[in-house]
């Protein structure tokens, strides 16, 4: 993916092997990191009127003095709009629901998969930038309804997701420090779509950014090509009311047992692949499928 401009992200990890880690990633893949061992400098970096245009910020919670959720306390406060995603190597169910609470846009555990972060952190920043374009044109829009209808193979995630946001700030289902998270929600339930519905990959097969093969990108590209795959649809619905705003995504394929999914365990959580509908609920106000399991209805209520 790539952005006309080059993205700014600001890193804080006080692990000085993982903030290294990061950063190298991060840099390898065309962006501008600026990377702290320690919240408070950071926060002087954010505060700073002359300081770079940030378009990320990615923190670790457990670190000493000003931890994580401190850190998206503050950013917060001073950017609402700025998506976090948080890492931690003591991932819990309780962590995680703080975190989104907050308004993090993801929590990742540690060992942290640099693929899945990589590609988290363009699509925030490609959403970041959109949403903030949008939003000023669309007050006092009251009611809409969109259905849109693709094959496997032409579909854009990203820009769907676009699509499915734009509406949730300008109609109050959102507030600019967390319509990141809900976006996040969505992309999920897209992805569960077409890569596990449609697709019929398994998460499993991921693997890290610098493997040498990686079988869940070869596997997709595959199967984007074989008409039985490609041409399967993806019915996706948005309604938005004043009071109601829902969204509904259905597959073609064969569907899954909803009854794994219906407590949230903190190994789901703490699993890097495969844990999307774990954090759909907690996002969502309702969420419900059908018997096969290939559509998912996701409500959000104005509060």
């Amino acid at each position: 993916m790539s952005l006309a401009a080059v993205p700014h992200v600001l890193v804080i990890d006080d692990d000085h092997a993982v903030l290294g880690m990061v950063c190298d990633a991060l840099e390898h893949h065309g962006m501008t990191v600026h990377s702290f061992s320690e919240g408070k400098a950071a926060m002087k970096l954010l505060e700073d009127p002359l300081g770079p245009p940030l378009d990320l910020v990615i923190s670790d919670i457990n670190m000493e003095g000003m931890d994580g959720f401190d850190v998206i306390h503050r950013v917060k406060s001073i950017h609402p709009s700025l998506p976090v995603v948080l890492m931690t190597g003591q991932a819990s169910l309780d962590y995680a629901i703080r975190a989104m609470r907050m308004g993090a846009a993801n929590l990742f555990q540690k060992p942290v998969i640099l693929r899945e972060l990589i590609n988290n952190v363009y699509r925030l920043v490609g959403l970041h930038r959109e949403l903030r374009l949008a939003e000023a044109g669309l007050k006092g829009l009251v009611r809409e309804t969109r259905h849109f209808s693709f094959r496997s193979d032409r579909m854009d995630v990203s820009s769907t997701v676009m699509h499915l946001t734009d509406r949730l700030v300008p109609m109050g289902f959102a507030s600019s420090s967390n319509v990141d998270v809900i976006a996040m929600a969505f992309h999920e339930a897209l992805v569960n779509a077409l890569e596990h519905g449609n697709l019929e990959m398994d998460s499993s097969l991921k693997g890290d950014l610098f493997a040498a093969q990686d079988a869940y990108s070869i596997l997709r590209n595959e199967r984007l090509s074989d008409p039985g795959f490609a041409a399967r649809a993806i019915e996706v619905q948005m309604d938005a009311s004043m009071d109601r705003y829902e969204v509904v995504i259905k597959d073609e394929g064969k569907g899954f047992n909803t009854k794994k999914i219906s407590r949230i365990s903190e190994d789901t959580l703490a699993a890097q692949c495969g844990r999307g509908l774990a954090l759909i609920h907690m996002v969502m106000d309702e969420v419900s499928h059908n018997s096969k399991g290939n559509e998912i209805r996701m409500v959000l209520f104005k509060k």
